[in-house]
């Protein structure tokens, strides 16, 4: 199956494997969890209840950052390879150009 069929059948999902695996990751979560089940102690259950929906806006926050990151980065990657192939007669004749120098050069040098 190609990449953009994995796409159309939600074979693959980016967001999902960003941080999956990471050691740092891994430690960072366990010392917030560890954390909010101190202030859970420590609050009252509505204050609590404040910093969970607090919470849940910074996380909503954060993956629509996240996926505006993602989209204008692969436009980005998409834009610079139009453009390189855009240009791709030119670099050719560049390269040619600068054969074609070297040549003149050498004869001079005979």
């Amino acid at each position: 199956m190609s990449l953009l069929e994995d796409l159309y059948y939600r074979k693959i999902c980016s967001s999902e494997r960003i941080c999956s695996g990471d050691p740092e990751y891994a430690q960072n979560n366990k010392v917030f969890l560890e954390h909010m089940y101190i202030l859970q102690a420590r609050l009252s259950p509505e204050d609590f209840t404040m910093i969970e929906e607090a919470m849940e806006l910074t996380d909503l926050q954060i993956f629509i950052s996240s996926a505006s990151a993602y989209t204008l980065g692969f436009k980005m990657g998409a834009a610079m390879i139009i453009e390189v192939l855009e240009d791709k007669e030119e670099l050719i004749q560049t390269k040619e150009k600068l054969v074609l120098e070297q040549i003149k050069l050498d004869r001079r040098e005979l």
